[in-house]
């Protein structure tokens, strides 16, 4: 893999957050409890996690969104400080509470998800400055809001910076609004199996073009690339489940890492396949994250099979 330049090549914006993950039986449902244990505190979000999966496997990535001025902000800071990461563009609000999730782990590693949202859960339109793309390869984004999408995306275009989004079903309008405009305008097109089908359901069937590459993530089953002319799958691997929160951000991160680096869309997809399957051997989305070492020591002990059609 090419060695990447020292600059930052990866910007992230999004999310920043502190998740509280509760092992219980199963999730309750609708006028019911459960006992749980309480097991972690620990930072995430999805722009922060990819921020730092990256980072680890040494991608120099700068890192744009929002924390509070309360404790979980300051312990969300200091996580993020422990890593390489620039974050001169992660902004603090004073006397706002900073974004948090409970996060529910069951008996399968599976994870059911509360967020507690705050004025602190994403940064502003206004804090995305041009800025912030300096020297900037690469920007991945998390879509949470159409007008923080629109002008990353705007300024993205404007500095010549390629573009990623992860989209999920739960975040988009239920008519799906306007995003199929943002879809549009991104490079690579990052989405779960299961929200494939339900924003697929709001928008219009998901389709690879020559500008445009879709990574779809299939769980255990593994991960599929569609690019304008091939589309390439890679089975799972069998290992031990803590817990799957950020296992998503934990594949985009080494796709983007290896992307950036110059693999194929098919090298891409398998390295980051690996890292998604060591990622869920802890809890907590960052702290099961790996290096670019623990990938690849991992891959030569496995040679999952890929399929073409």
């Amino acid at each position: 893999m090419t060695e990447l330049p020292h600059s930052p090549v990866l910007l992230c914006i999004g999310d920043i957050d502190m998740d509280i993950i509760i092992r219980v039986p199963s999730p309750p449902g609708r006028d019911q409890k459960v006992d749980g244990a309480r097991v972690a505190q620990t930072a995430g979000g999805m722009a922060a996690n990819v921020a730092v999966g990256a980072s680890r496997l040494g991608t120099k990535t700068r890192l744009l969104g929002t924390v509070g001025d309360d404790a979980m902000g300051r312990e969300a800071l200091a996580a993020l400080r422990r890593e390489a990461l620039d974050l001169s563009h992660v902004t603090n609000l004073p006397g706002v509470a900073t974004f948090f999730c409970v996060i529910m782990v069951d008996d399968e590693g599976e994870k059911s998800l509360v967020k507690a949202v705050s004025p602190a859960y994403l940064p502003q339109p206004r804090d995305v400055k041009p800025a912030a793309f300096d020297g900037v390869a690469h920007m991945h984004l998390t879509f949470t809001r159409h007008d923080l999408a629109e002008r990353a995306i705007s300024l993205a275009r404007a500095a010549g910076v390629s573009i990623s989004l992860d989209l999920e079903a739960a975040d988009l309008p239920a008519d799906g609004g306007q995003v199929a405009e943002l879809v549009e305008q991104v490079d690579l097109l990052f989405v779960s199996e299961q929200s494939r089908k339900q924003i697929e359901g709001r928008l219009a069937p998901l389709r690879a073009q020559s500008n445009r590459t879709i990574v779809t993530t299939l769980g255990s089953q593994g991960a599929r690339v569609e690019t304008a002319d091939t589309t390439t799958e890679v089975d799972g691997h069998s290992v031990g489940v803590t817990d799957t929160s950020g296992a998503g951000d934990a594949f985009a991160a080494a796709y983007l890492h290896a992307h950036l680096g110059g693999e194929s869309a098919e090298a891409a997809l398998g390295f980051a396949n690996a890292a998604a399957a060591i990622s869920i051997r802890s809890y907590g989305a960052q702290d099961g994250l790996p290096t670019r070492a623990e990938v690849e020591a991992f891959l030569g002990r496995r040679a999952p099979e890929r399929s073409n059609a």
